[in-house]
């Protein structure tokens, strides 16, 4: 019985030394940087191949890879295409037991490149070596943290792992993740393929307890029908999103030119992926975008959505977006528009989308969402604008309404109600969340009688949802005081912190806090968005605010779509 794929690519993610052939003191050449990103990490020895060179960044260059003393793991081609045969014999020889070709020039290239690619290809399998591309821009491994790349890549550990059959949208895609705080286990630019394939690098994804959501670019499949066999049996375990060109004939000429595939019948390759529960995406950003969403969120129960703005406008585009995507802007039920008539203003919208008109009260704006989501025929929210909450830190901060007549017989000091938060954080050293509840109330009472929003309701709604988040941990109760108080306050020493975050600061994570608490009590997609598409959000916990409405409409369906695959195979889990 032959080795499974696990056994086969082991020495490939996780080599224990490495070979980089090419590796050069010349900054201008591909082998400098692609010796650089090797180093930065990985715990091995990375040992430089040169045959002009004795000394490569101060480490002993080697003439050929059978000169090397100890044992090797994976070399690492950054060499001219003419000279990688040889040099493959060479590594069968030393008993190499993967390779990555980063090297172009091909089947990419045409005929004459296919047959120098088929030479590598009979050489490498005699030897047993499983080996990337070529024409490849490498790999990332965070098991063993290995930068194998042709320049250094920012990137860290995740849920994600990803395989891209263009080395550009590969890096491109990894950096946007790293700057929305969204990790990647394994990055794998395959380039042309040659020995694994991509629906290889797929299966072994999938028995990869790290990885949560596979990603993956695809300009063409030598087997569609391998990739069908092996892939169908991943997306029933995890989601399979795949970004796929080829539309046009445009397109398909550029890929045959780029990696050497056949971009076949775009009919056949939608028809295919729907079989097999594979998610199609339409950019790289959306790549990530719906992978995000896979990771942060539960699977929709339905394709019923509720919208909570805090403006009609962004209201509309939203619905309209929703039902563009196939979404159902669901009609709210009496019960639902009652209970939201006690406590937002009687201009409110009275549907959904749910406008509340400009009101300005944040208790309610942050007890709505749980009114919308108990609701039996409300499947996901979409809380638009939500990134922008913070902004009633200041407006707290600033509020002189707050010693007003009437609110100094409940605290007649802004120092008084900091020394009630003080003994609050004292209070929640427990985890039992209705004893949190009952030390933290008077400070959500205070906060809304300072703002000029007391609702009794409303502040026993928002006083669960907070203890709640602070039981669960979601909720750090002394940082958020913190910010409230002076600094070189007394209160903030015998808390032991030293760094307090800015008053910002806090109520964003407090906000992120609540939206985690919302999904976890419900047990429904509760998607946030800022309202620009400049404004890119960053990952913040199991929480990430999205750029437009029109982003979280196209990230609902797609896991309402994978949630309806996952019932006809019956795989899927409430």
């Amino acid at each position: 019985m032959g080795r499974s794929i696990v056994e086969e690519l082991e020495p490939l993610f996780n080599p224990k030394s490495v070979a980089v052939i090419g590796a050069t003191n010349n900054w201008n050449k591909w082998g400098y940087s692609t010796f650089t990103s090797a180093l930065d990490g990985f715990r091995g020895p990375v040992y430089p191949v040169n045959n002009k060179e004795s000394e490569v960044l101060g480490h002993k260059a080697y003439v050929r890879v059978t000169d090397i003393p100890g044992p090797v793991d994976l070399a690492v081609f950054v060499i001219p295409a003419p000279n990688v045969a040889e040099v493959m014999e060479d590594c069968v020889a030393k008993g190499v037991k993967a390779g990555v070709i980063i090297t172009a020039g091909f089947a990419e290239t045409g005929e004459e490149g296919k047959k120098l690619q088929d030479e590598v290809l009979r050489i490498a399998r005699k030897g047993g070596i499983r080996f990337i591309g070529p024409n490849c821009m490498g790999f990332w491994s965070a098991s063993s943290e290995l930068r194998a790349f042709m320049f250094p890549l920012p990137v860290k550990d995740g849920p994600l792992a990803f395989v891209s059959q263009g080395g550009n949208v590969g890096g491109a895609v990894v950096t946007s993740g790293y700057m929305r705080g969204v990790g990647f286990h394994r990055y794998v630019s395959c380039g042309c393929a040659a020995d694994i394939q991509i629906e290889d690098y797929i299966e072994y994804f999938g028995d990869d307890p790290q990885v949560k959501v596979i990603l993956a670019y695809i300009e063409g499949l030598v087997d569609g029908g391998r990739f069908l066999e092996k892939v169908k049996k991943v997306t029933p375990k995890k989601p399979v999103i795949v970004l796929k060109p080829g539309k046009t004939e445009a397109g398909a000429k550029a890929i045959v030119s780029h990696s050497g595939a056949l971009a076949g019948s775009d009919e056949a390759y939608e028809a295919a992926f729907k079989s097999i529960g594979v998610t199609r995406v339409e950019s790289p950003e959306e790549l990530l975008d719906i992978a995000i969403g896979f990771i942060t969120q539960p699977l929709p129960r339905g394709r019923n959505v509720a919208i909570l703005t805090p403006g009609g406008s962004y209201g509309v585009l939203c619905a309209e977006a929703c039902a563009t995507e196939g979404l159902n802007v669901v009609k709210l039920p009496d019960k639902v528009i009652t209970a939201l008539d006690k406590v937002f203003p009687p201009r409110w919208s009275h549907g959904n989308p749910v406008d509340p008109a400009g009101d300005r009260n944040f208790i309610t704006f942050l007890t709505a969402p749980v009114k919308l989501l108990r609701v039996d025929e409300v499947d996901s929210l979409i809380f638009m604008g939500f990134g922008g909450f913070s902004i009633f830190a200041s407006l707290f901060l600033s509020a002189d309404t707050g010693y007003a007549e009437g609110v100094a017989s409940w605290v007649p000091s802004r120092e008084q109600f900091r020394e009630l938060a003080i003994s609050f954080t004292r209070a929640v050293s427990l985890k039992d969340t209705a004893e949190i509840g009952k030390a933290i109330r008077p400070v959500v009472a205070g906060v809304s009688v300072i703002m000029g929003l007391y609702n009794e309701e409303e502040v026993d709604e928002l006083t669960h949802l907070v203890a709640s988040a602070i039981a669960s941990g979601r909720l750090n109760a002394p940082m958020l005081i913190s910010a409230f108080l002076p600094p070189g306050s007394a209160a903030l020493a015998e808390m032991g912190i030293q760094n307090p975050p800015t008053t910002h600061e806090a109520i964003t994570r407090f906000l992120v806090a609540l939206a985690e608490q919302w999904v976890e009590d419900c047990k429904k997609p509760v998607l946030t968005t800022t309202f620009f598409e400049q404004d890119q959000p960053r990952l913040q916990g199991s929480h990430y605010a999205y750029p437009s409405g029109k982003q979280a409409a196209k990230v609902l369906v797609k896991m309402v779509e994978y949630k309806e695959y996952l019932e006809t195979v019956g795989a899927f889990k409430k």
